[in-house]
């Protein structure tokens, strides 16, 4: 995989225009190693990247390629499934996550504080913290008892720890996949906005409304570079009469919120990640929490990982941005037209922005509410636990819960629903 992966020359900046034929040579010696390793079905997978690999070099062009990248991240995507269903894999998973965790405890210290020393023994009593990694010790049919996680957070021993692991073959091979998954999103990104585009240039907001259109295929959105400035206009005056600046400055400019979603919200190629319904939704917004959370697309973050970018940032993101993009492609999905056989569709997808919009401005409270309490370790500990509940579970703490409700009140909202529900009062019926 790794020597296809350098055939393809995706760490290479510019596009490649010719391929060298060894490539193909490569993808048959990749077929046969798969078959002989893991299933059927990635037998079949790499049979099919053999095919298209064929076809980039007897045709290079931005489709071809766009059709390789495609079946190789897919490759990658069932190869990593597959790995970590084995426990020398599920070990490595286990083991990066406590690592990069217990990394940030010292330098950088979070929220830009000395280092605390009783954060480690703190969080690592956590009850949410340590429920997690106990499950994936059980899912990969690992001993707790004998595992880092067990007896505490340290930071040499995670860094001990990783470095074992990651030294066998089968951590070897989990890295290498990482790296590539990273490396065919990259060039994605790149082939996509090549065929959609061509050798014209244009601003983030047009390009923002050719990803938009593809990422809902079945609903017949009139979205333009104009209506979407006029959008982030009414979204402006909306956000700032109900006392929501940092909301508000998100909409200052199409062009910057276009710009902050095709950064860090959309898909490296969106015309493969389309939504139809609840399913499509749901694997789109997954995505987008993990690249925002600085990990690969075609990923589901899991909480470990988030409390370590969390921790080694040293703080909490910033929540109104994707909060405002979640509202802006909401009301953007308003009044639009489409078949009587995707109505069914089209409320799925609206419930479950909805649910997004909710979970994203909660992430927003969050980090208001949390902020002035980072300079002790108990309040990171706190955040990190209603930061778990809110992604992964329900039951935030009293002291948010009252807080939420007082933010709310003052600003004559029930809920965040009620937000939603006022983006549609200029926009016309469904058709």
């Amino acid at each position: 995989m790794t020597e296809f992966g350098a055939g393809l020359r995706l760490d290479e900046d510019e596009l490649p225009s010719l391929f060298d034929a060894g490539l193909l040579d490569t993808s048959l010696l990749l077929e046969e190693a798969l078959t002989r390793e893991f299933s059927a079905a990635l037998a079949q997978r790499a049979l099919a990247l053999r095919l298209a690999t064929k076809v980039l070099i007897e045709d290079p062009s931005p489709d071809s390629m766009a059709l390789v990248l495609h079946e190789f991240g897919a490759l990658l995507g069932d190869v990593e499934s597959e790995m970590l269903d084995r426990p020398s894999a599920a070990e490595w998973r286990m083991a990066k996550q406590y690592s990069a965790l217990t990394a940030n405890f010292a330098s950088p210290a979070p929220a830009e504080n000395q280092g605390f020393s009783e954060l480690p023994k703190m969080l690592g009593n956590s009850a949410w913290l340590t429920g997690r990694f106990k499950e994936m010790s059980a899912a990969g049919g690992l001993e707790w008892g004998g595992l880092p996680p067990s007896k505490g957070l340290s930071r040499n021993v995670g860094k001990r720890w990783f470095r074992r692991v990651a030294g066998r073959a089968s951590g070897r091979l989990c890295t290498r996949l990482q790296r590539l998954k990273n490396g065919v999103e990259n060039r994605s990104r790149q082939v996509w906005l090549l065929r959609r585009l061509g050798e014209d240039e244009y601003g983030p907001s047009p390009i923002y409304v050719f990803a938009h259109v593809e990422l809902f295929p079945g609903i017949h959105s009139r979205v333009n570079e104009t209506s979407l400035a006029l959008e982030c206009a009414r979204l402006r005056g909306l956000a700032t009469g109900l006392q929501l600046p940092d909301l508000a400055l998100c909409f200052e400019s199409a062009d910057w919120i276009a710009h902050y979603a095709l950064s860090f919200l959309l898909p490296p190629s969106p015309g493969e990640w389309p939504v139809r319904g609840a399913r499509g939704l749901r694997r789109l917004l997954d995505g987008r929490l993990s690249r925002w959370y600085f990990g690969a697309f075609d990923h589901r973050m899991e909480p470990v990982e988030m409390a370590a970018a969390v921790l080694r940032i040293g703080r909490p993101l910033f929540y109104e941005r994707v909060a405002a993009h979640a509202l802006l492609e909401y009301s953007l999905l308003q009044g639009v037209a489409f078949s009587r056989s995707a109505a069914p569709s089209w409320m799925d997808i609206q419930s479950g922005l909805e649910r997004e919009f909710s979970t994203l401005l909660d992430g927003y409270l969050l980090r208001v509410f949390y902020y002035p309490q980072l300079k002790k370790p108990d309040g990171w500990c706190a955040y990190l636990a209603d930061l778990h509940a809110l992604h992964f579970e329900s039951g935030f703490s009293d002291g948010f819960l009252d807080y939420r409700a007082r933010f709310l009140q003052r600003r004559g909202l029930a809920s965040a629903m009620e937000i939603l529900y006022r983006t549609t009062e200029s926009h016309g019926l469904v058709q």
